[in-house]
């Protein structure tokens, strides 16, 4: 019986067999996107593809807490923007963490996915702070001039900041990031497959110091990211 079973859990791995998000079959890319073959680089298509619907599951581990366990993001609607951002379309995204949750709004501006707002959730769902990015925070520059070998720039930005916790405005932060681009084709493989992927690296001053590595395949999404926090790609479904 064992050998059966052995030989049947066989047949799906040959068969390519995908990873799952949330109870739903994660979809690989599709042939027109170009990334079937990862020894293919795909020349179109953007490395965050964001849709409403769109959901990315992801193995982590928190450096500092030590914690590990899975981190889900999920697009859950294209919002307009009120109040200082009021008109602006962005992306409302949904994301599990090791110890919360965040909410946060992405903007699609056609060369770049920015954010403007982000909420930091507790384990029970309560607002522990709100942040407000002026003009935005860069998630990833996908312009021509910043997706190839050894593009290098700095992003500032403001960081406002409302700690529900003392219910006042913590003073305005000034952040200055240095990205560069560290490879543009690099072969990577993780629990959701083999993809290739445009690796860049951020440097964030200020308390948090955060200092990442970030690997994004186009089509699909973040595919690997390590720092502070360590993430590999198990699952995604893109729309």
């Amino acid at each position: 019986m064992r050998s059966i079973v052995s030989s049947c859990l066989l047949v799906l791995v040959l068969a390519g067999c995908h990873p799952s998000v949330g109870g739903a079959e994660a979809v690989p890319p599709s042939a027109d996107a170009g990334l079937t073959d990862a020894r293919q680089a795909a020349t179109t298509g953007r490395f965050i593809p964001l849709s409403v619907g769109a959901r990315w599951t992801w193995n982590a581990y928190d450096t500092l807490t030590g914690l590990s366990g899975t981190t889900t993001s999920i697009v859950q609607s294209l919002d307009t923007l009120a109040g200082a951002k009021s008109g602006i379309q962005a992306f409302r995204v949904l994301s599990t963490t090791l110890s919360g949750s965040t909410v946060n709004w992405q903007q699609d501006t056609g060369t770049a996915i920015v954010r403007h707002r982000e909420q930091f959730l507790d384990a029970a769902s309560a607002i522990m702070s709100d942040h407000l990015y002026s003009p935005s925070k860069l998630r990833l520059d996908e312009s021509a001039a910043h997706t190839i070998a050894n593009a290098a720039w700095t992003e500032t930005f403001t960081d406002d900041v409302t700690a529900s916790s003392t219910a006042r405005v913590q003073p305005t932060t000034t952040v200055n990031v240095s990205w560069t681009v560290e490879a543009v084709a690099e072969m990577v493989t993780v629990p959701a497959g083999t993809f290739t992927c445009l690796r860049v690296h951020s440097v964030e001053s200020g308390a948090s110091g955060y200092d990442s590595h970030f690997w994004y395949a186009r089509n699909v999404g973040k595919v690997k990211e390590s720092g502070t926090e360590v993430r590999e790609l198990v699952g995604y479904s893109i729309p």
